[in-house]
């Protein structure tokens, strides 16, 4: 498989470069290791689903690179993507931990590196170590958190234009204030519709709109916001 020129690899936790603090990959050494032994790093094209809405997840899969969306299906069938899953996250932890059925199906958007562990592993490692325990504890509350934050921003944006503002501006969240913030992006007008439970034309409507008000451009797959300020206006 062809690797894009900015993708990163890692070749297991040990010496993994992609580590960061406050995951499972911040694990004391012995329990690195131990985890590092468990299952299997594969690499997964984009579209590949890694875990069903309503079946039991086999085991925890810890993105180490790439972008995972989390959708459920509506009752009239349409497609909701409720996040967009990011390095280091793991996926099916709460379902792995309570037993239950995923309540969520997990595909990747783009090419991922998965560290996949399974469910009897897993759970033998919470069992057996305080420290892997009380990670997990601490990332089913963040998970709850985030989850929670995003109800109630959805809650409150009383508009599709809101929502979509405010999409906008949490893919640039973590970007500094310039005069200019440029985003690499790649959703389709589609992907972007069932994230703030509209519909594609009305997407591609209130995307002209801000492009007509020079509030944003598309410069290929970059999204470059030209007003961030009047974006935060429209989404508050």
């Amino acid at each position: 498989m062809r690797l894009p020129r900015r993708f990163q690899f890692s070749d297991g936790c040990l010496s993994c470069t992609l580590r960061r603090e406050g995951d499972f990959c911040d694990l004391p050494h012995s329990l690195l290791a131990e985890l590092h032994g468990m299952g299997h790093l594969t690499l997964y094209p984009p579209g590949c689903l890694l875990m069903a809405e309503g079946q039991m997840p086999r085991g925890v899969s810890i993105i180490c690179s790439g972008r995972v969306k989390l959708s459920v299906e509506a009752k009239d069938g349409k497609t909701v993507i409720l996040k967009v899953a990011g390095e280091r996250q793991v996926l099916g932890l709460s379902a792995v931990v309570s037993g239950q059925p995923s309540p969520i199906a997990a595909t990747t958007i783009e090419l991922c590196q998965i560290k996949f562990v399974d469910r009897a592993s897993f759970l033998h490692l919470l069992e057996q170590n305080a420290g892997a325990a009380l990670t997990c504890a601490r990332l089913v509350s963040q998970e709850i958190g985030s989850t929670f934050r995003d109800v109630h921003d959805l809650l409150l944006a009383r508009s599709s234009t809101e929502k979509l503002a405010r999409l906008l501006l949490s893919w640039a969240a973590k970007e500094p204030h310039d005069l200019e913030v440029r985003v690499a992006t790649n959703f389709t007008h589609e992907e972007i519709a069932q994230m703030i439970g509209s519909s594609r034309e009305t997407v591609t409507r209130l995307l002209s709109d801000l492009k007509r008000k020079e509030l944003i451009r598309l410069e290929g797959s970059t999204l470059v916001i030209s007003n961030r300020v009047a974006l935060q206006a429209i989404a508050s």
